[in-house]
């Protein structure tokens, strides 16, 4: 016996919502790496508690910064300038 459209609709949104939520709650490699690297390079900006602060001091470092923390930075500069 075929399930109802009705039952098909509500399965096929229950699977969307899963998917969706896994993609949010996926880790952002980028951020935990620059959350590490922050508190090395910019300590004063972390105590400070301001991400503006923290995500500057950053971009001003950005050479100092590993390959994962250096393209994280690279797209926040982006979004910045857009």
């Amino acid at each position: 016996m075929m399930p109802s459209p009705w039952i098909r609709a509500l399965s096929l949104a229950a699977a969307l919502g899963t998917v969706a939520s896994a993609a949010q709650a996926a880790p952002d490699p980028g951020k935990k790496a620059c959350a590490e690297e922050a508190r090395r390079l910019c300590p004063s900006e972390m105590r400070s508690f301001s991400r503006k602060k923290v995500e500057a001091c950053m971009i001003i470092k950005i050479e100092q910064t590993s390959p994962v923390c250096h393209a994280a930075m690279l797209r926040i500069k982006a979004e910045r300038g857009a």
